[in-house]
């Protein structure tokens, strides 16, 4: 049945929407009746027209459906055929369908049943039905309730069972002896019975057709595959060959890619270099800028120490005076000690002799007054001349020159006088000394300072010389002359500060 359903719907008879368990509404076998007539049909005579509503004209065919109902010119069309029982048909009917208070009623929404699914088509196709009574409809039929079968229906069941097998209740019911003429019938069942009597014929061409179409499809889609068998042989060696040819392509492509990395690799080696040689250039201009500060700075350096130089110049200058004069001092010092020692010495030989005589003046005094004593105690009386008397008191000079002599005051005033000088002499040396250590401990730091200074300055131009050789082999060799030339400069500086200072020492350790 649902095969019946998309016949009908390729010819626009049924909705797309239909699917074949649905019931069948009365509208919806209504409108698909007269569609089918209309475009199965190959008689004029066959087709009903939906139906023109003219105001104030056209007789309403049943209550129910006005002509505000979407399928009112399908409902009314049948009516106004006659092909169903209506207001304008109940004079020639016996028997009223759905007449309530003198209205006629359509009931479009309700369920179709099976002997209206029959009898409405019957009418459309026979244009003249037969006579039936009851025992004829038995006797053809053999429905065991036929009572409750309309007995207006009777003569479309005998039209319909006339056809046999190719009958609407032998396709759509089957075989059976219950008609139930109200049950509900599907749209799958309607389908078909659009499809049977008439209509047979075009649906079976159609059929015929889709058959046709399908044997052609198949031939179609048999020729199609055998295209296909053969494009997919021609698609499968083109496919080689292309795989081939792509492969020959990849393979040109890896080395021209290997080759456009290649050169990108030289052109970066080439940029690295040429950034490195900038990078160099910028290096050896700084480093010239840094060798020009230095030798500025050297040059400084050499200035400082020329002018240290000339300040030492100056310092031994001074200090070779000073050593002169104290060389002097130290002379007349020693003469004058030496002088001093031989006056002592004959001073003291004066006054050893003086203290002899004295001596031996008082012991002969002594003898003298002993003996003068005892001639007196003799009662001799001795006169002593005034020459006696002086000489004796001259005895008591004699005997105290050692106190105040004026030899002893000239030796004290000598002895005291070489102390004095020997104190000048001492504190001349430890001033000599100190000046002579400061002398040379500011030599020894000015030494230094130079020693560090040209040890820099050779170890900064031997350092920039050998970075400046790596790169610029010019600014190497002017680096290297400046340097030795400078440490030839402060070599013979420094050695020339040694031997001035050696010399200074040799001086005073002779002295």
């Amino acid at each position: 049945m649902e095969f019946f359903l998309q016949l009908l719907f390729s010819f626009k008879v049924i909705e797309p929407d239909a699917r074949a368990g649905d019931l069948c509404t009365r509208r919806e076998y209504a409108r698909w009746l007269v569609v089918a007539s209309n475009s199965l049909s190959r008689n004029t005579y066959s087709k009903v027209y939906p139906a023109m509503y003219i105001e104030n004209v056209s007789e309403l065919a049943f209550d129910d459906v006005t002509t505000e109902d979407p399928d009112f010119p399908f409902i009314q069309g049948l009516a106004e055929a006659g092909l169903i029982s209506s207001k304008l048909s109940r004079s020639d009917m016996n028997i009223a369908e759905n007449i309530q208070d003198n209205h006629y009623f359509f009931s479009p929404d309700s369920p179709l049943s099976r002997q209206d699914l029959v009898s409405w088509k019957m009418a459309l196709d026979k244009r003249q039905l037969p006579e039936v009574d009851k025992n004829s409809l038995y006797k053809t039929s053999g429905y065991i309730d036929i009572d409750k079968i309309d007995t207006a229906a009777w003569p479309a069941l005998v039209a319909d069972l006339g056809a046999e097998d190719q009958s609407i209740t032998a396709l759509a019911f089957g075989f059976t002896r219950l008609f139930q003429p109200d049950k509900p019938v599907t749209k799958g069942q309607a389908a078909l019975a659009l499809s049977t009597g008439d209509y047979a014929e075009v649906v079976m061409e159609e059929l015929a057709r889709i058959e046709a179409d399908k044997i052609a499809e198949a031939a179609v889609n048999a020729h199609g595959a055998l295209v296909a068998e053969v494009e997919k042989q021609i698609n499968a060696s083109f496919e080689r060959e292309l795989t081939r040819e792509k492969e020959k392509i990849e393979t040109l492509e890896k080395l021209a890619e290997e080759a456009r990395a290649e050169l990108d690799k030289l052109r970066a080696e080439r940029e690295e270099e040429k950034n490195a040689l900038l990078r160099g250039r910028a290096t050896v201009e700084s480093e010239i800028q840094v060798l020009s500060k230095l030798r500025c700075e050297v040059e400084e350096q050499l200035q400082n120490v020329l002018s240290k130089k000339v300040e030492i110049n100056f310092e031994k200058n001074r200090i070779e005076k000073l050593q002169k004069e104290i060389e002097n001092e130290n002379q007349a010092a020693v003469q004058l000690q030496y002088e001093l020692e031989v006056e002592r010495k004959a001073l003291s030989m004066a006054r050893a002799w003086a203290e002899d005589e004295a001596k031996k003046a008082r012991e002969h005094a002594r003898a003298l007054e002993e003996a003068r004593n005892q001639w007196e105690r003799q009662g001799i009386k001795v006169v002593v001349e005034a020459g006696l008397e002086d000489d004796a008191s001259a005895g008591v000079t004699w005997a105290n020159a050692g106190k105040e002599h004026p030899v002893d005051e000239a030796i004290n005033r000598a002895e005291s006088l070489l102390e004095k000088l020997k104190s000048f002499a001492g504190e001349m040396k430890v001033r000599s000394s100190h000046a002579l250590e400061r002398v040379m401990q500011y030599v020894r730091s000015l030494i230094s300072s130079l020693k560090q200074r040209a040890a820099e300055a050779r170890q900064g131009c031997a350092d920039l010389g050998a970075a400046a050789a790596s790169k610029a082999k010019n600014v190497s060799s002017e680096a290297k002359a400046f340097g030795s030339s400078v440490g030839d400069r402060s070599k013979k500086v420094v050695e020339e500060c040694k031997d001035g200072l050696e010399k200074l020492v040799h001086r005073f350790k002779t002295d």
